[in-house]
């Protein structure tokens, strides 16, 4: 008999019993002193092995987001975030701007989405003019542009709340130059490519001394240059006001990190896709930067085969008590389980990573991955994988290696240290006596 086939029998026994005992005095089935459950529920907590691994090119590029600031930690190291875009001229609108048109100011203009420390909220920003174009081609967190010693703008901005425009003044020799050019129709206007060769892109970056990163917003309706001018009237008089965009977003941009782990557990953590065990003996994640675990499961599959008619009832995934951040950093409120193989490399399904997915979902899809939560109180993450390892169990789908990482190995620059031991995978699971 199969194992369907005694489930039915046992249920049908059950009933039976149930509707019997129905009429005794000692209780339903099940809790009298003399019954003997046909289950039997247990509990596996299996056992894992895991190390670090660093992840090659991390594309950065037209996310509509870049990084800017600096992270000095114990644990990951020094970072150093730049974001480099070009400027889009919006050449259509140049024949506006008459020869005898005024330039009163020029504002700068940014959106900032993100804090790596929540109470440092004072951006010391600075823009200078990059001394080289960006190529128009995928650039990783690795990557770098020239940049020159043309400063464009610098200031201190107060962020009050996220997702807030704020404005600093454009440095007046820089934003003349341009506007006489634009008013003059000068040849390094007369297209978007004359304009990047002559004015390439800008550079944004924190003070040297600053000691917090920030997500800027790149978008052409709140991240530009506004040019605000006065134009001749119909009598003659020069009072009518009038501006010019330059706007940030639509074209390249990307951000790049510079990382220095000279003094940490990471020091050695150099080659990319390869296995390594930090000499903390702890595992890390960072986002930006790459840095994942990996956790291999292979005692999940001698656990399956010793019991191969066992029910998962549930199964769970937490992990922590995790490390004490810097003050002030909130670690990512999620995590994911990316599958990866020998190669150590994450594996793609067109835009998606393939990943554990959630409850319920097709086990090979990738658009429901499962995400694994962050609980303050007990400082850990946790995720029930029940879906998954009853398929396991059913031989359907194995897969015994996976990353933990962040849900977006691009969108953040936050990280995760845990103890190996503190990644718990709990079985519940019931067999037939």
């Amino acid at each position: 008999m199969n194992l369907l086939g005694k489930i039915k029998s046992i249920g049908a026994l059950m009933l039976g019993l149930t509707l019997l005992f129905s009429c005794e005095k000692n209780g339903d089935f099940g809790f009298g002193s003399d019954d003997v459950s046909p289950v039997e529920f247990s509990v596996e907590t299996v056992g894992t092995s895991s190390s670090v691994v660093l992840l090659d090119s991390i594309s950065s590029t037209n996310l509509g987001v870049g990084f800017i600031g600096n992270i000095d930690d114990p644990d990951v190291g020094k970072v150093k975030a730049t974001t480099y875009a070009k400027m889009e001229l919006n050449e259509d609108d140049l024949n506006s701007i008459s020869e005898e048109a005024i330039l009163d100011s020029v504002k700068l203009s940014i959106k900032f989405g993100y804090l790596y420390k929540d109470f440092a909220k004072t951006v010391r920003l600075k823009v200078s003019l990059l001394s080289e174009q960006i190529e128009d081609t995928l650039h990783i967190t690795t990557n770098s542009t020239a940049i020159s010693n043309e400063l464009v703008a610098a200031g201190n901005i107060l962020i009050d709340e996220l997702d807030s425009v704020y404005t600093i003044d454009l440095d007046m020799a820089f934003a003349n130059r341009l506007f006489e050019i634009m008013r003059d129709e000068g040849p390094e206007v007369a297209s978007q490519e004359a304009f990047e060769a002559a004015f390439p892109g800008l550079a944004f970056q924190t003070e040297d001394n600053s000691s917090n990163a920030y997500g800027i917003v790149l978008d052409p309706e709140s991240s530009m240059i506004d040019f605000y001018y006065s134009e001749v009237s119909s009598t003659g008089a020069v009072n009518v006001p009038s501006t010019h965009k330059i706007t940030l977003g639509d074209l390249t941009h990307y951000f790049g990190l510079e990382l220095d782990r000279s003094g940490t557990a990471l020091e050695g953590l150099t080659n990319t896709n390869e296995e390594y065990s930090p000499s903390s003996g702890l595992r890390y994640i960072q986002a930006g930067a790459g840095i994942v675990t990996k956790i291999d499961l292979s005692e999940l599959e001698t656990f399956a085969n010793l019991k191969p008619e066992a029910i998962v009832n549930t199964a769970q995934v937490s992990i922590g008590p995790i490390e004490e951040p810097v003050d002030g950093v909130t670690p990512p409120t999620r995590l994911l389980l990316l599958l990866t193989d020998s190669g150590n490399r994450v594996i793609r399904d067109g835009q998606n990573f393939r990943a554990i997915q959630q409850d319920g979902s097709n086990p090979i899809g990738s658009e429901t991955p499962l995400i694994l939560l962050y609980d303050e109180d007990s400082k850990t993450y946790i995720g029930s994988i029940t879906s998954f390892v009853g398929y396991y169990f059913s031989d359907v789908f194995r897969r015994n290696q996976f990353f933990i990482a962040p849900p977006s190995v691009n969108g953040e620059l936050g990280n995760v240290v845990f103890r190996p031991e503190d990644f718990k995978l709990k079985v519940f699971y019931s067999e037939l006596k």
